[in-house]
């Protein structure tokens, strides 16, 4: 029995010794005996770079902007509301017109997280278009040549004072655009009426004075967006009058803005920019992971980039998004990120679809990034990626008006041989 218990121990510290020297993560290269080269390295240059201007995005929808910073200037946002409210039986806005109604006053209201003091005002204004939805894909984008003239277009309703907003106990303060008096005439002229002016939406508007970013929530926020309520007289009989209240909700928002400025210097570098649609792709020369066997394991092969020029603040935090790409870049030539009409190969239409089994991100430091790519090194050399070009581009938790330049090193790598 002694015997036994002790071949049974033998058999479990050889076990464990042998799991332990067969684990990958355990094992520590720079103490190998490399006498036939079972560790090997080389060096990936880069063979062409381009960047493009993809769809903007403020990677946070569920806020709506206001104010410049950072070379970015909001010009206003746009809510479009419910054309009935949430009571039971419904009443639709220009039900709101008939002459059994008689509507006292209407109150607008958002709610923010944000606090501040400014001298700036916000002002409220109704959309007075023929259509029925000023809304599009392309809004935020870079241009409103194809888009109603905003201002031309809208009449005023109602401002408040920026002067003082704080957040209470819920963490949230609210934003009252109360509606009387002649404002209130036009309320019911030009957005009651949507049988002439469909589009029952609003515009909200800054003072060019805000210096600095507002927000508030918007339609997608768990809070919601803007509401609506109007207070209103109903006169059912000569002697019943019933006075209450409907509320409407938005169900559309946007933030209509004009990105920074793209800099005939961010052609030199891999230049990424989220609120202006920045993005880069380089192309690696991969014929030397071509003329490998097909057994090499790549070990810490990192992308090394490093910050030529940014607008980053002290404590800003900037995460830098790679991944492969599933089609290969024909066109390296073009230089322009800017819209081209004549060319709609070279607009920021133009997609760059991206292979998902490769997508990583890390956060520039000490400015400088290192993004691990053995994994994009071996599915390319097994098989499973088809192009050598990587793009990078702005990760969606960054500051949409950061902006940064980034030179490239060649990649380092590192593989072993079975």
């Amino acid at each position: 029995m002694i015997g036994l218990n002790s071949k049974f121990k033998i058999f479990f510290i050889f076990l464990f010794l042998c799991l332990f020297s067969c684990s990958e993560e355990t094992v520590l290269y720079d103490e190998i005996e490399n006498k036939e080269g079972t560790i090997q390295t080389l060096s990936l240059n880069q063979t062409n770079n381009k960047i493009y201007q993809s769809a903007p995005t403020y990677g946070n929808n569920s806020k709506l902007f206001f104010g410049n910073e950072k070379d970015s200037e909001h010009l206003f946002s746009l809510l479009q509301m419910t054309l009935f409210s949430g009571n039971i039986p419904p009443t639709s806005l220009v039900d709101l017109l008939a002459d059994s109604i008689q509507v006292d006053s209407a109150m607008v209201y958002f709610e923010t997280a944000d606090s501040l003091i400014s001298s700036s005002n916000l002002s409220l204004y109704a959309i007075t278009s023929s259509n029925d939805s000023v809304f599009s894909d392309t809004t935020n984008y870079y241009t409103l040549d194809n888009h109603i003239d905003f201002d031309e277009n809208s009449i005023f309703l109602s401002d408040i004072s920026l002067a003082s907003i704080a957040p209470d106990s819920s963490g949230y303060d609210s934003l009252n655009f109360m509606i009387k008096d002649e404002n209130l005439n036009n309320l019911k002229d030009y957005f009651f009426d949507t049988d002439t002016y469909p589009s029952r939406t609003f515009m909200l508007k800054a003072d060019s004075s805000l210096d600095e970013i507002f927000t508030i929530e918007s339609n997608d926020s768990q809070r919601g967006g803007g509401k609506m309520r109007v207070w209103y007289k109903a006169f059912i009989d000569e002697e019943t009058t019933l006075d209450t209240f409907i509320t409407f909700f938005s169900q559309k928002d946007i933030s209509v803005f004009n990105p920074p400025n793209i800099e005939n210097e961010d052609m030199n570098y891999i230049s990424l920019n989220s609120g202006s649609g920045l993005r880069s792709i380089i192309e690696f020369d991969l014929s030397l992971i071509d003329s490998l066997s097909r057994n090499e394991i790549f070990k810490n092969s990192n992308l090394i980039l490093n910050v030529e020029n940014s607008n980053l603040n002290t404590d800003d935090n900037f995460y830098v998004v790679v991944t492969a790409l599933q089609d290969s870049v024909t066109n390296w030539n073009f230089t322009s990120p800017y819209i081209s009409s004549e060319d709609e190969e070279d607009s920021f239409e133009q997609a760059y679809n991206v292979n998902s089994n490769f997508i990583i991100s890390r956060k520039i430091e000490d400015s400088k990034i290192a993004i691990p790519i053995q994994a994009f090194l071996q599915g390319y050399k097994n098989g499973l990626f088809k192009h050598n070009e990587l793009m990078l581009y702005s990760s969606s938790v960054n500051n949409p008006f950061d902006k940064v330049n980034l030179s490239l090193s060649p990649i380092e790598v590192l593989y072993v041989e079975p």
